[in-house]
């Protein structure tokens, strides 16, 4: 029974450090690709993520500037209509097309601390720093 209340507490505790996305929703928020599960990140170049009036995305994809539209409410969140420009890069070519498929993959996020945890179902996908 001990073990059981300790497990709860820190069920509680953790929870409690983690938010929905009312902030991204409500303010303009920049982010740094900071992690990326699964992935090699490239050490040449930056990824970005800014979420602005809550419904619009854009950023650096590692060479190219993109944009697109975000659906928020509450965990819940989904980018669509995703653009880019088209420059060649051949360095960060193929991290750029898999940072757009995940992109669209995502399904749910948080904010912990000041970092964006992006997920498909329970899957987690993409992990931001909030810029400075």
């Amino acid at each position: 029974m001990k073990k059981l209340m300790i497990a709860l507490l820190v069920v509680f505790a953790l929870q409690a450090c983690t938010k929905d996305l009312k902030l991204i929703k409500q303010q303009d928020t920049k982010w740094e690709l900071s992690e990326w599960p699964g992935k090699t990140l490239p050490t040449a170049a930056k990824a970005t993520l800014n979420i602005t009036g809550g419904n619009k995305i854009g950023g650096k994809s590692f060479c190219n500037t993109y944009g697109g539209s975000a659906v928020i409410n509450g965990n819940a969140i989904q980018f669509s209509k995703i653009f880019g420009t088209k420059m060649y890069c051949e360095s960060v070519g193929d991290a750029e097309n898999k940072y757009y498929a995940d992109l669209e993959k995502v399904t749910a996020g948080k904010v912990s601390g000041n970092k964006l945890y992006l997920y498909q179902n329970e899957t987690l996908l993409l992990v931001f720093s909030m810029a400075q």
